[in-house]
């Protein structure tokens, strides 16, 4: 998948930050990028034209068309311009001067500072660009590659636990305490994929969490045998909790 560049002018922008604008549109006379350039699911970088990176977003939806009429801009502008916020002097210049059309519908619009690296080019307000130049992509790629699984049996799902049986060792050594009430040191923080925040230690002997609350969020994700946990650290005693599911 490819990764885009998206220089944008100040209003524009706060609006997609605010949450107001949430189709971007690229109505141009030539056939350039975004036009065929772009899927659902790939990821936009927003700057500012003259400034700084100031968000980034994922495409939800493409729409796209070309041979354009006066009427069909007039058209996408009567359907689509409570989400696209153009103002009229915007829709008076594109229809007399667009034949191809580009719509995308914005998700998960976050702000960032992160953005690719990449070579500007005068009066290019897009670029696209190879999904190794994602550094969001590349940091989550470094972060499973630190990561690790540990399988659902039938016991996890009636009873309600994760045996860590082959991944004990990689947990701190003061996060892990004795049955009963011989608890640990440190208790680590498990943050849920869609769930809570918890926080538990280990109990050695048992090789399972002391916290016994995973039925519903196993259920919550539909695990199956075979299924598994992926625990990927984002501190020394916190870790980010995914299921992972069997193809």
């Amino acid at each position: 998948m490819a990764v885009h560049v998206a220089v944008l002018k100040p209003v524009p922008l706060k609006l997609i930050l605010d949450g107001r604008k949430i189709i971007e549109s690229r109505l141009t006379r030539q056939s350039r990028p975004p036009f065929g350039r772009i899927k659902p699911g790939e990821r936009i970088y927003i700057k500012q034209s003259g400034g700084l990176f100031a968000a980034v977003a994922v495409a939800h939806r493409v729409w796209m068309a070309d041979d354009l009429t006066p009427a069909d801009v007039d058209q996408i502008a009567k359907t689509h311009n409570r989400h696209i916020c153009g103002p009229p002097d915007y829709w008076h210049e594109k229809r007399t001067n667009s034949r191809y059309a580009t719509l995308i519908w914005l998700r998960d619009v976050q702000p960032t500072t992160q953005h690719p690296r990449y070579r500007p080019q005068n009066m290019r307000a897009w670029y696209t660009l190879d999904d190794a130049a994602d550094p969001i992509a590349a940091s989550l790629t470094a972060a499973r590659n630190r990561s690790w699984q540990t399988p659902i049996t039938p016991g996890c799902l009636t009873q309600g636990y994760l045996k860590l049986t082959a991944c004990l060792d990689r947990f701190p050594a003061d996060s892990l305490g004795g049955p009963s009430n011989a608890r640990a040191t440190r208790r680590l923080k498990l943050h849920l994929a869609q769930g809570p925040t918890i926080e538990t230690d280990i109990v050695r002997s048992a090789r399972i969490f002391r916290w016994r609350g995973w039925k519903p969020w196993l259920k919550q994700h539909r695990l199956r045998p075979g299924d598994a946990v992926r625990f990927t650290p984002i501190a020394k005693h916190a870790y980010r909790v995914e299921p992972v599911k069997r193809r």
